[in-house]
């Protein structure tokens, strides 16, 4: 993949990969079970969230945890993703997806297939069924797993519960590949032609405007990272990376992504792509539980960078329909 152009190859193959496993377009068709029109807006639901299901094209239950912002309609999106073997009820364990929540985020922790509660379907293949994670569970994680939650998303955009134009994803480890590969998908998709002119055109993607990548990893079986990396660099997006200096090749991986993403480039003024080393051996939330300035530094730069942003809310809906 890396030699390509951003994405086409990620897109081909899972797209032969989905009409094989369920004769469907990649086209994620989502139901929606126990979110939006459940959430009162007690101290308990703010406190521990809702939990909720998407379903993909191919059939798999993606779950995930849901804490509605009292905002409304501005209310900025944070998309919490956890590291391989680990599942969304991690960032329960650690104050982060509460202490968004608190200062009025709408915060979405998944669990991606084959990890935590999203488990294959009965009429699921062997390969699926195994706990063995392939090229196609990851490919599938990008297109299929967060495209469900982007339509979760669009719609409690259009019931004005949140703006998904001021979305924001933290991941770790494993998940940092499939978080840039989706952001990349994401701000690839061209706009609707529902108007003469590109800029009055209502789009589809470019709805992501920061990323947090918590020990990053350079590639995954079958999936890379630095096409994405280089398409992103020309979106504007804001990025920061937190690694060990000490652990494997975190700093090694963490480096290239700096200058791949445009980092060694940037204005001082408007620094946008941020890179934090630390010495402790340790990595994804392990290093976020022993640091306790990253909690705060995560807010910050989430802060900054996506509640901040400037983004009214706007009608997704196309005119065509």
């Amino acid at each position: 993949m890396n030699s390509m152009h951003p994405l086409p190859q990620l897109v081909t193959s899972v797209t032969k990969y989905v009409v094989r496993a369920c004769s469907l377009s990649i086209a994620i068709a989502v139901l929606v079970t126990g979110a939006s029109n459940a959430l009162a807006q007690d101290d308990k639901v703010r406190e521990d969230g809702v939990p909720g299901v998407v379903t993909t094209a191919d059939g798999w239950d993606i779950h995930y945890t849901y804490w509605q912002s009292p905002m409304g309609k501005e209310a900025p999106v944070v998309i919490l993703l956890h590291g391989k073997g680990q599942a969304r009820l991690v960032w329960t364990a650690l104050p982060l997806a509460k202490d968004l929540a608190k200062e009025q985020y709408a915060v979405i922790a998944v669990d991606l297939r084959k990890h935590g509660e999203s488990k294959p379907p009965e009429n699921a293949s062997a390969q699926e069924k195994s706990s063995k994670l392939t090229k196609f569970d990851y490919e599938a994680m990008v297109l299929g797993d967060l495209e469900a939650i982007k339509k979760f998303i669009y719609s409690e955009h259009q019931g004005q519960r949140l703006n998904m134009r001021k979305l924001g994803i933290v991941a770790t480890d494993m998940s940092s590949v499939i978080a840039l590969n989706w952001t990349a998908y994401d701000w690839a998709k061209t706009p609707y032609d529902d108007s003469p002119t590109l800029a009055t055109r209502t789009p589809r993607g470019q709805d992501v405007q920061s990323v947090i990548l918590i020990s990053p990893v350079e590639s995954l079986n079958g999936v890379g990272t630095i096409d994405s990396t280089r398409f992103l660099r020309a979106t504007g997006i804001s990025a920061m990376l937190l690694y060990s200096n000490t652990t494997g090749g975190e700093k090694r991986t963490a480096t290239k992504m700096y200058s791949q993403l445009g980092g060694e480039q940037q204005d001082e003024e408007n620094k946008r792509i941020h890179s934090y080393g630390f010495d402790l051996k340790l990595s994804g939330t392990d290093l976020i539980a022993r640091q306790p300035q990253l909690q705060p530094a995560i807010k910050k730069f989430l802060s900054d960078h996506v509640k901040m942003h400037v983004a009214p809310w706007k009608d997704r809906e196309s005119r065509l329909k």
